[in-house]
């Protein structure tokens, strides 16, 4: 929430500064790493994690998120949000809460959320670390009421629904927490909708059967509406927050009530992070969720980190900038006649310092060179295009893991050029549709049970 503030508008932040330091705040200087590199406003990376806590002792005694929850202060999102004033980006990074790692300070190993439950914000913070290499420079803890009062200081917050839609327990034929819209389209959402939308674990949509239907991979769906809601919070903020300041002292309000932040996030700081990003378009928040894969710990069922679809988003949050190569993990495909092309230019991309790049035959239909990208990531697929000197075409294709890209060496081209894909020879780089029957998917030889760049989210203009 006081990153919110702090996009919502930096001239009021500044005539509000004795409003902010009322917010309660914790001290965790012995957990948090100092910010490497500059520390001269406009040159700063930053990390900032962000818990939303489930303790319920706040909430309405009537409201079924409460339920068996009244006093439990758990981890119940775990947000890393990634601020570079170097080049004006912002993106956030989801922990799901039930990935199994080693918990930082004991001897075992245990769901991520249980080093909050076990050990505060510290642990949780050194647990981090030592797993993904990920500097935690400051801290905000925000409780269910602060996430509700937030929304409503907005007024509401809208989201599109493709289909109707609920939180339903099969085995208890119960709702968790509540939510229920039975309109598709473009719908305003309240506070304790919105929560109860957000923290759905059991979320079921209505097909045109009329038949309720349950989606698979729940927490990491869970996760995708997450992040699809807080950008439009955030577009939200932006246009309304920056303008009124009614709208604002209803932010800070809800703020002083039910947020914590760590005792170097300063309202100075706030102000500077406010007036760097004051023109951010919230369209480029890029969201990404650790790939992880389903598993069980004796009865339990649990998230394991999938390492190698993991390190190019870690190296992001971790201070490489976007262009980096180190952010890209490339796989390389081949037919039968272009695999020494295809061996050579994974040795040149290694040299060019792509951390994890993958070379495999397979049957491609398409003459000359693809670059395939996932939704929302041509500027990825653009920093693997810069290193060829090859005349390429970039293909948007669905199913690939977040900052992946397959570069596909199909029928050698003809003699005049020509790639049969529609390419002008005087163009290096092109944009169009795979082939059918060649997605990406099977070329890289691999499911994606990370969380899918695709949605599935149709914000396009609902509720901005």
């Amino acid at each position: 929430m006081a990153i919110v503030i702090a996009l919502a508008g930096a001239y009021l932040i500044n005539s509000s500064h004795g409003r902010i330091e009322a917010i309660e705040r914790v001290a965790l200087g012995g957990s948090l790493t100092p910010a490497s590199g500059s520390s001269r406003p406009g040159e700063r990376v930053i990390n900032v994690l962000l818990v939303g806590s489930d303790s319920a002792a706040t909430l309405d005694a009537d409201d079924p998120i409460g339920l068996e929850r009244q006093g439990e202060r758990n981890g119940d999102v775990i947000i890393v949000a990634h601020i570079d004033e170097r080049d004006g980006s912002a993106a956030l990074l989801s922990i799901p809460r039930d990935l199994w790692v080693p918990i930082a300070g004991r001897d075992r190993e245990a769901k991520i959320n249980s080093a909050f439950a076990v050990g505060g914000p510290a642990m949780l913070i050194e647990t981090i670390e030592q797993n993904f290499g990920i500097p935690i420079n400051h801290y905000v803890n925000v409780d269910f009421a602060g996430f509700q009062g937030l929304v409503d200081a907005l007024g509401e917050v809208s989201v599109w629904f493709d289909q109707p839609a609920r939180d339903w327990n099969t085995r208890t034929n119960t709702s968790q927490t509540g939510f229920q819209m039975l309109e598709a389209g473009c719908q305003p959402l309240d506070g304790r909708t919105a929560l109860a939308y957000v923290r759905s674990r059991y979320y079921q949509t209505l097909d045109d059967d009329g038949v309720w239907v349950s989606e698979q991979a729940s927490d990491l769906n869970r996760i995708r509406r997450q992040q699809e809601f807080l950008k439009q919070v955030a577009a939200k903020a932006i246009n309304s927050g920056s303008r009124n300041p009614f709208v604002f002292d209803g932010l800070i309000d809800a703020a002083i009530e039910h947020v914590t932040l760590d005792q170097d996030l300063s309202p100075a700081l706030l102000l500077d992070l406010g007036g760097a990003f004051r023109q951010f378009d919230s369209n480029n928040l890029q969201a990404y969720s650790l790939p992880a894969e389903f598993g069980w710990v004796g009865s339990s069922s649990v998230l394991f980190l999938n390492p190698d679809q993991s390190e190019p988003i870690l190296e992001l949050f971790r201070g490489a900038k976007p262009t980096d190569p180190r952010t890209v993990r490339v796989e390389i495909v081949h037919t039968a006649g272009t695999g020494a092309d295809a061996d050579a230019l994974a040795r040149s991309f290694l040299i060019r310092g792509f951390g994890d790049v993958r070379v495999s035959p397979a049957p491609l239909l398409h003459s000359g060179i693809e670059v395939r990208y996932g939704p929302n990531e041509a500027g990825v697929a653009q920093v693997v295009a810069d290193q060829m000197t090859d005349q390429v075409r970039l293909v948007e294709v669905g199913g690939l893991p977040p900052r992946s890209v397959v570069v596909a060496f199909g029928q050698p081209l003809a003699s005049d050029g020509s790639s049969g894909a529609g390419t002008a020879p005087d163009d290096r780089t092109g944009t169009g549709d795979a082939a059918e029957g060649d997605n990406g998917v099977d070329a890289l030889g691999e499911g994606n049970t990370a969380l899918s760049q695709s949605s599935g989210f149709s914000a396009a203009s609902c509720g901005r």
